[in-house]
């Protein structure tokens, strides 16, 4: 909080605007509600108070004559306590909301828009509602762990990189449908070693193969398990760009399907769409071989690359998962929201079924299973858990389910 308000001194607004009669109009409402303002009609002149005074709330249109509002962003995203913004413009409400998604992108994690001509209630809204401490969100920054050759050796040899499973949850039941294995790394040495680091060090020293495989036993260890109850349960094991063009690996799957008991069915495999695009036609071969044996295959991160859509219609996919870039705000942002809506109607079209990454509370949960999107991961359900974490996690949930259903389908009942 700027100190203006710890001090129990009522809040300071910076109303940028080359428009002095919006200004006008602005500071009435401030002071109507009690706050102090500060007109600055350009760029110049609000960079310089902004660097000299701590205020609560900004508001800046987007169109300042020679300048725009985008550098003044910027500048913002530099100060050490941040206030809230709200970007007020004339401007089409596509460009509004990508300048609210450039504001978050750059640190500015309180930043709200408003078209033009302003609806006073609105705006009176947004500054009656408490600035964040955007100070509180940001994550210390540490220098990544320097991890060797060696030290991946030993830990995939002595058992210090296992698979933690995140449970994926069919949307309209709350039912527990199955899970994805994500491999984790706890060195005794480095710490927690995260899988952007170890996994492309992986694939560089060619311990790839034999740390997915490591990853796909656990998996069907559980799918195993679990399956004994419930045979429609599937456990997803994701498979890098290197393995894909193994001419092998579809038989080394299928080599500890057999060995594990489990059937293809309650495997799935993801690739990423950068994955598929490596080498298509080594990819094509053997996506084809898997699909062939009875296991899934799924578009991983649907969206966030140039060529999803050329991916998607070349290759065999049963499911696609709709990335958390686009599902984690997607009931804030309407043209997020349109990316997932239009992703689980082209899932549709092509008679796949759809999963969204990164659902982090029950109204988005909610949104989803009325869209008619099938499944969901996320931390409304529950972060990746090891083996036996899983399992208990499991028994509780469906305990749960069992008495009170699932908050997404009372409210579908209810409609």
């Amino acid at each position: 909080m700027p100190d203006s308000e710890t001090d129990n001194v009522a809040p300071m607004v910076l109303i940028v605007d080359d428009d002095r009669m919006q200004g006008r109009l602005i500071g009435d409402v401030c002071s109507r509600i009690g706050y102090r303002s500060v007109f600055a009609p350009s760029y110049d002149v609000a960079a310089e108070l902004i660097s000299s005074t701590p205020f609560s709330y900004v508001t800046i249109d987007l169109a300042l004559g020679d300048r725009d509002g985008i550098e003044l962003l910027r500048l913002i995203a530099q100060l050490q306590v941040r206030p809230r913004v709200i970007v007020i413009s004339g401007c089409e409400q596509r460009i509004l909301n990508a300048a609210v998604r450039l504001a978050h992108s750059t640190g500015v994690c309180d930043a709200v828009a408003l078209p033009k001509p302003i609806e006073l209630a609105a705006l009176r809204k947004a500054l009656t509602t408490a600035p964040c401490d955007c100070s509180t969100l940001r994550r210390p920054v540490r220098e990544p762990a320097v991890i060797t050759a060696a030290d991946l050796d030993h830990a995939v040899s002595h058992g210090e990189i296992y698979a933690a499973f995140q449970p994926k949850i069919e949307l309209a039941t709350g039912k527990v449908i199955g899970c994805e294995a994500l491999a984790r790394w706890d060195s005794a040495t480095l710490g927690p070693v995260g899988p952007d680091l170890f996994i492309a060090l992986a694939e560089r020293t060619g311990a790839i193969k034999e740390l997915t495989l490591q990853i796909l036993r656990s998996a069907l260890r559980l799918a195993g398990e679990i399956g004994r109850d419930d045979a429609t349960f599937v456990v997803a094991v994701n498979l890098s760009a290197t393995l894909l063009s193994d001419p092998t690996i579809s038989e080394d799957i299928g080599r500890l399907l057999r060995e594990a008991g489990v059937p293809a069915r309650s495997l799935m495999i993801e690739i990423t769409e950068t994955t598929a695009m490596g080498d298509v036609s080594l990819a094509m071969d053997t996506l084809l071989r898997l699909r062939i044996k009875g296991i899934g295959i799924s578009m991983d991160d649907f969206g966030t690359g140039y060529s999803s859509m050329s991916v998607l219609a070349q290759m065999p996919f049963c499911e696609l998962k709709i990335d958390r870039s686009f599902v984690s705000h997607c009931l804030a942002d309407p043209d997020l929201w349109k990316v997932v809506a239009s992703s689980v109607a082209i899932a549709r079209a092509y008679n796949m079924t759809t999963v969204a990454e990164g659902i982090e509370d029950v109204a988005t949960w909610q949104a989803l299973a009325a869209l008619g999107c099938d499944g969901g991961q996320g931390y409304v359900f529950s972060p990746a858990l090891r083996h036996d974490g899983f399992r208990a996690w499991r028994n509780a949930w469906n305990a749960e389910l069992r008495v009170k259903g699932p908050p997404a389908s009372q409210t579908l009942r209810k409609a």
